[in-house]
């Protein structure tokens, strides 16, 4: 049965299975753009103007022409939320130096745990702290993962220290503390990396931003996931509790209500 939803292409609101691109689109191409994802929560997006600002420095850094300003992205996701009727959902915006296109799809995202390897795939770090159109890396990360009977895989940078895992952040706890690659080391600035560090501390947890290699994954008390679609996800073949990951769980999604007003 085709989808009833709408997307946005190019200047227009069209059916789903009506959206196209051109073939000769540079993002088709050569994956020459950029992307953002969004969780959408009782009709409305989570910290849309943040995303919206990531995905400006991404195209800044790619050189592409950004054809609206942050107030008309965000008029147009807003359309596509109430004409698709999504109450729980994601929306994507993807923008190439071609093409403009969003889309807000419905979606009941469940919590869940994941399990993890160590990919042997290394990541550019010139690239990496932007969500561009060419995920090869993460993907190959992915599919090795999937054939470890992984569903997640952590990639290393060049100098062999942790940087994100295939779909998100990372975190590790120990001895009560809270461990994150910096930025530095090349992960993506993470929209939800960085509300889980502003939580921590207002829970009085100590944070720190520091370079580690995958054995301190090994002693680790807790690891966990990010990112705005999984929110804070176990890892639950490193550590031995989730003690805190489900503290910070718990504080995050009321930092949801309170700011969408839930």
């Amino acid at each position: 049965m085709p989808s009833t939803n709408y997307a946005y292409v190019n200047g227009r609101f069209v059916p789903e299975n009506e959206a196209t691109v051109s073939i000769f689109d540079r993002g088709f191409l050569y994956g020459h753009g950029v992307f953002e994802t969004m969780r959408v929560y009782g009709g409305r997006i989570f910290r849309a103007q943040d995303h919206i600002e990531r995905l400006l420095a991404g195209l800044r850094a790619l050189s592409i022409e950004s054809v609206f300003s942050r107030e008309e992205l965000r008029a147009v996701c807003r359309v596509l939320t109430e004409k698709n009727e999504v109450i729980q959902g994601v929306a994507r915006v993807y923008r190439t130096c071609d093409s403009t296109i969003v889309t807000v799809r419905p979606s009941s995202l469940e919590p869940r745990d994941l399990t993890a390897i160590i990919s042997n795939v290394r990541i550019d770090p010139t690239l990496s702290p932007y969500k561009t159109a060419n995920r090869l890396p993460y993907i190959l990360a992915q599919e090795q993962a999937a054939i470890e009977g992984a569903n997640e895989a952590v990639l290393l940078n060049g100098a062999g220290r942790v940087v994100e895992f295939a779909t998100g952040n990372l975190f590790v706890v120990k001895d009560g503390r809270l461990f994150t690659p910096p930025l530095d080391d090349g992960p993506l600035p993470g929209v939800t990396r960085h509300a889980v560090l502003t939580l921590a501390r207002e829970l009085r947890i100590s944070t720190s931003e520091t370079g580690f290699g995958p054995e301190f994954l090994e002693t680790a008390d807790e690891v966990f996931a990010t990112n705005s679609l999984i929110e804070i996800a176990p890892v639950t073949n490193w550590g031995q509790t989730q003690q805190l990951t489900h503290r910070l769980q718990e504080a995050y999604r009321d930092l949801i209500r309170e700011e969408l007003g839930l």
